[in-house]
């Protein structure tokens, strides 16, 4: 097929111009790629830095507050108030980490703010981590991976031109007669391989910092991987684009965002449950008791005392 193709653009006369017109929009498509990662790797570490600013206020009070055990006047109670509401501008905080502050803020009990005091310092370390990771030299497998990053944009523009080019140059589709089940295989295989194209961009562009989207990732990498069906031949078709719907579909729930409630965070339930046992417990009227006290000063019978709540 594609010495075909270069029979046909050897034969035109501006085929020169043709080669150099498609060489000069994938250097320019490397060349805006590469520039437009830069400026989000720019832009994450600032958000990075910006976070680390407004949290490590709000983890330096926690440090005092837990040396005192949580417990502060209420002018010191109105500066935490203040850090954890400028902690929800801080972007780069896990939203597990958010809700705690959210929880915090209406109400501050001693065992919420221990959980976040130790939430928030093992996000501030990992974020302090990535940003002296980035400051210093680049590894050697990252400087190489710098220079094929850019690339899959203009690999996935290429990809896309040599399918289009291969179902209706080559006239291997008839618009017009889909008459039986041979002539849809065609589409199947075009509909098969345009998501294999999507979903190999993604795999390629996504950034590899974080496990955040490492579900998201095996799954791009599957659907992927089914279009190796196809070097059995076209009556594989069918079955690589059913088995890459099944997998696009499943990703739907497997990936879906799981609302508050079902998603507490480490140690919530079990602190939520042990506060209101306590409550319940100090709340309920004491039972009348009695004990027993020995007074080992003289030898005379036991006395008994009776409880306050006599």
């Amino acid at each position: 097929m594609f010495q075909r193709w270069l029979d046909n653009l050897s034969s035109h006369p501006d085929a020169a111009f043709i080669l150099l017109g498609v060489v000069a929009l994938l250097l320019a498509t490397y060349l805006w790629s590469a520039t437009e990662i830069r400026r989000s790797h720019e832009r994450h570490m600032q958000r990075v830095r910006d976070t680390l600013y407004i949290s490590t206020g709000l983890l330096g009070l926690l440090t005092i507050w837990e040396q005192r055990k949580y417990e502060a006047p209420s002018e010191e109670q109105h500066e935490l108030l203040k850090a954890m509401h400028a902690c929800k501008a801080a972007s780069c905080l896990s939203p597990q980490l958010q809700d705690q502050i959210r929880d915090c803020v209406k109400n501050e009990d001693p065992a919420r703010l221990a959980l976040m005091h130790k939430a928030l310092e093992r996000e501030c370390t990992a974020l302090s981590d990535e940003l002296s990771r980035n400051s210093y030299s680049v590894h050697w497998g990252r400087a190489i991976w710098t220079v094929f990053r850019p690339a899959a944009e203009p690999a996935a523009l290429t990809a896309t031109a040599l399918l289009i080019g291969h179902l209706f140059y080559t006239e291997r589709i008839v618009i017009t007669a889909v008459n039986s089940w041979d002539s849809l295989l065609p589409w199947f295989q075009a509909i098969s391989l345009m998501l294999t194209i999507l979903y190999g961009y993604l795999l390629w562009s996504s950034p590899k910092r974080g496990t955040s989207g490492a579900l998201v990732k095996w799954l791009s990498l599957l659907i992927t991987l089914c279009s190796l069906l196809h070097l059995i031949g076209l009556a594989a078709a069918p079955y690589a684009l059913a088995l890459q719907l099944i997998l696009f579909v499943s990703g739907f729930g497997l990936t879906g965002s799981r609302s508050r409630s079902e998603r507490p965070y480490a140690g919530h339930s079990e602190t939520d449950e042990d506060s209101s046992h306590s409550n319940r417990n100090s709340n309920t009227a004491t039972p009348v008791h009695e004990s027993v006290v020995e007074d080992t000063s003289s030898p005379v019978t036991p006395r008994r005392s009776v409880s306050a709540s006599d």
